[in-house]
């Protein structure tokens, strides 16, 4: 992960650094981007990992909206979650959005910043 700011050089590192995430969650986004909707299962199966390893990058990718979870039934009882990927639009217009946050928020700290000098 990008240390800081001055460390993102690639829609990657931006991702990474938005969100907080590693490299193997974006690579989790990747893959399912690629493949479309799956469950945790087979996901972690394609991508030769731990179920719960992929479940905790899902659920991670889940609370800042770049997956969605879908609930299927299952004919004799019970359920499970298949996970989609939101589009590289929509995932652009994210960053656009935390990126334009993130520049008012600095602009308003070298405000206060500024106003606080004695010289």
């Amino acid at each position: 992960m990008p240390e800081s700011i001055k460390d993102v050089n690639s829609c990657q590192d931006l991702v990474q650094c938005a969100y907080s995430l590693n490299s193997f969650e974006v690579e989790v986004y990747e893959r399912l981007l690629d493949t479309g909707p799956l469950n945790a299962n087979d996901l972690a199966d394609q991508m030769g990992k731990d179920r719960s390893t992929v479940y905790r990058a899902l659920q991670k990718m889940l609370s800042c909206g770049m997956v969605f979870r879908e609930t299927h039934s299952i004919p004799r009882g019970g359920y499970f979650h298949v996970y989609r990927a939101i589009g590289r639009r929509q995932l652009r217009e994210k960053l656009e959005s935390c990126v334009e946050t993130w520049y008012k928020k600095m602009q308003n700290a070298l405000e206060q910043f500024g106003s606080t000098d004695t010289d």
